[in-house]
């Protein structure tokens, strides 16, 4: 029986179908909007799951909307994902275990189940969140940075800048306010997790999730050493939430 997995992020709900055959399959992108169509598809489209999961970041009044619209189709009392003090290895010694963001507890955990490696597990979405696996897989903590378009739109609304041209993020010194932003915003992103790099005992690896990770590993791999092992995973969140059991 297949597994209904709902990753509900500030933009957009992610979707994904998982069975033990196949694994992760049938990603979907979808507006909040399109749920009271997009459910009942769901539905009458596949068999009646075993397990419904979710993990959310979004606001409590869009996580309340999707929960009331499974319901109306299904008896199935879905698993809201937390945050968890310790889980397949991984300790997590934030202060307060709970208020880590669960995106980043379930991508941590997916790092830490697929490879066993001290590793930076880093993604690129409304912010860029870069975080530290130990050795002995020990979470010792990370740092969230404004993402592209937050770094974008802080210029546009904190200067007189305007009408910028939306360019492909280079290393490439500009030679117009474009180009100059662009390359600005590419060394803010490589230059912060350098910098953060730089400061930490020995990392095997590099683990990159999100819409943009392999953007990501072409900008990072040219300024981390030859022997950086990188690993992509655009679905990482997912891949930590069908590994995800209730404490």
């Amino acid at each position: 029986m297949p597994k209904f997995l709902f990753d509900c992020g500030n933009t957009c709900i992610k979707f994904a179908l998982y069975d033990e055959a196949n694994g992760l399959s049938d990603h979907q992108f979808l507006d909040y909007a399109a749920l009271p169509t997009f459910i009942p598809q769901l539905f009458e489209a596949y068999p009646k799951p075993d397990n419904i999961k979710i993990a959310s970041v979004t606001q409590k009044e869009r996580l309340h909307l999707l929960v009331e619209i499974l319901k109306e189709n299904t008896d199935l009392e879905p698993v809201i994902a937390t945050s968890q003090a310790s889980a397949l290895g991984v300790t997590n010694t934030y202060y307060e275990p709970k208020a880590l963001g669960v995106d980043r507890w379930l991508a941590l955990i997916a790092a830490w189940d697929l490879y066993h490696k001290s590793s930076l597990v880093i993604d690129l979405g409304t912010a860029l969140t870069v975080d530290h696996l130990t050795a002995e897989g020990e979470f010792e903590g990370g740092m969230i940075l404004p993402g592209i378009k937050s770094l974008r739109d802080a210029l546009i609304k904190d200067t007189a800048i305007r009408d910028i041209t939306d360019l492909p993020y280079t290393s490439e010194l500009g030679h117009n306010t474009s180009l100059c932003i662009s390359s600005g915003i590419h060394y803010a992103i490589v230059g912060s997790v350098l910098a953060l790099y730089q400061t930490l005992p020995h990392i095997e690896a590099i683990v990159l999730s999100g819409g943009r990770a392999e953007w990501l590993k072409s900008i990072l791999t040219p300024v981390l050493p030859p022997n950086t092992q990188f690993y992509v995973h655009k679905h990482l969140v997912l891949e930590g939430l069908v590994r995800f059991e209730e404490a």
